[in-house]
């Protein structure tokens, strides 16, 4: 039996896709007949019989290349950066990754979200302090360092601003982001040498 590579398989499906399309177009098997179009019936069957044969050899042939290209990729494992499946489940995480993509775009937002907030937390805490050593000390605040010290570390104490990531969104954003990028710098090419590589028999 012919063998051929994946990669020319897949060539020959868009060949055959557009020959069935463009074939179903023009069949036409049953037709009117009137004294001014006189048709006859033996021809016409014989005519239609073989369309039709044609259209169907063309699906047959369709129907054994694609079974065998999905046999391969189930069947055929490749790496892709830190990543490793057979080639069917790469096309598969090719579109599913789309759902971890959206997990980082969160992530990324969230930690812009609550550096701002904290940022804007700290300055109004340095605001409140500000206030607090004018207010105890008035004039004496130049000349009071131990005091300014002693109010300062009390006040940061009882009013402390700090970010509250259990997650260590970071690092989960950093991972993602590698993971992500691996794969789909990748995945094209790993695909395409694998089908290159990979023969079916049809």
């Amino acid at each position: 039996m012919p063998e051929m590579s994946v990669t020319q398989g897949l060539a020959e499906l868009k060949l055959l896709d557009k020959r069935i399309n463009k074939s179903i177009c023009h069949l036409e098997w049953a037709i009117v007949r009137t004294k001014t179009n006189k048709v006859d019936e033996a021809d016409l069957k014989k005519t239609s019989l073989s369309e039709y044969q044609s259209y169907m050899d063309l699906v047959k042939r369709r129907d054994t290349i694609k079974r065998a290209i999905v046999l391969s990729n189930a069947q055929t494992h490749v790496k892709i950066g830190n990543w490793t499946g057979t080639v069917a489940e790469a096309i598969e995480h090719k579109g599913s990754i789309t759902y971890k993509k959206t997990l980082l775009d969160k992530v990324k937002h969230n930690l812009n979200f609550v550096n701002v907030e904290y940022k804007q937390a700290v300055q109004n805490l340095n605001h409140r302090l500000d206030s607090l050593l004018t207010s105890e000390l008035g004039k004496d605040i130049k000349t009071n360092p131990e005091t300014i010290a002693t109010l300062t570390t009390s006040f940061m104490e009882n009013n402390k601003v700090e970010i509250v990531d259990p997650l260590d969104l970071m690092k989960m954003s950093r991972e993602l982001e590698d993971e992500i990028d691996s794969f789909e710098s990748n995945v094209d090419w790993v695909l395409s040498e694998a089908n290159g590589k990979a023969m079916i028999v049809v």
